[in-house]
């Protein structure tokens, strides 16, 4: 039986014995008139009673105060995935900062990379035109820039040409004489 439950039936017990019906009518002259063994069984009954809810509010105390760590704990805890939670909001800001200064800088970097092939481009085109217009020639100047002065074929000539051959003893060169009429007995 809970203490609350026999400390209330005790409770109505001694009214009862004392001729009362509430607490409020109980007075020091009505309390004399019960005889000592009922009074020492009635302080035994009230202070077990005592000790009882003594022990329960103890317990009721030492559980409230292990609930109120833990709320503390976790108000702490709160508090820090708070602060967590903002600071990563803060973090998320800054990288989003730095995404645009990154996007904003490589569009600079293009510009001057297209600044940069442009001005190339042109001056290439410069340099081919230029090259183009001081290299360019004619077929014919080209001829005759490319013209050496021939010297003669004359039988001299053939015949040192020929002992060189000899000379080296090398039986895989061919000589071939440019500017020779051919003569129809020869192969």
């Amino acid at each position: 039986m809970d203490c609350t439950v026999k400390s209330e039936k005790w409770l109505n017990s001694r009214l009862q014995m004392l001729g009362c019906s509430s607490v409020k009518e109980v007075t020091l002259n009505k309390c004399k008139v019960p005889v000592k063994e009922e009074l020492a069984s009635s302080l035994h009954a009230a202070l077990s009673i005592i000790y009882q809810l003594n022990n329960q509010i103890r317990r009721i105390t030492e559980e409230s105060e292990e609930l109120q760590e833990k709320l503390d704990e976790s108000l702490e805890a709160s508090v820090s995935v708070n602060q967590a939670s903002s600071e990563t909001l803060v973090l998320q800001k800054k990288l989003l900062d730095s995404q645009e200064t990154v996007v904003r800088l490589q569009g600079e970097l293009l510009e001057c990379k297209d600044e940069q092939l442009r001005a190339v481009t042109s001056s290439v085109k410069s340099s081919v035109q230029e090259t183009v217009k001081e290299e360019f020639r004619s077929y014919s100047q080209v001829v005759k820039s490319g013209q050496q002065e021939q010297t003669p074929v004359t039988p001299a000539n053939i015949v040192s040409v020929v002992k060189k051959v000899v000379e080296e003893e090398d039986r895989s060169r061919n000589v071939m004489v440019f500017g020779l009429v051919e003569e129809k007995n020869e192969d």
